[in-house]
């Protein structure tokens, strides 16, 4: 007899969040800090930028892995 993996919700929840900030980050080419800098077109881009996506992205994979657990 298997035992059946539960799914954590609130760890999938974050895991798509940050995917979709890592995403956008990735695709966008921009971050920004708060919401002030929306309006001033002052957030991190470039190769600072791609780094946070990539980070962002790879602990979204890591919540979703660890909410099959």
């Amino acid at each position: 007899m298997t035992r059946r993996k539960k799914t954590d919700t609130g760890l999938v929840v974050i895991g798509l969040l940050l995917l979709g900030v890592g995403g956008f980050a990735l695709f966008g080419g921009e971050v920004w800090i708060s919401r002030l800098t929306v309006g001033e077109g002052q957030g991190i881009g470039g190769t600072a930028a791609l780094v946070i996506g990539g980070i962002f992205i790879g602990l979204g994979l890591y919540f979703l892995k660890e909410s099959r657990k």
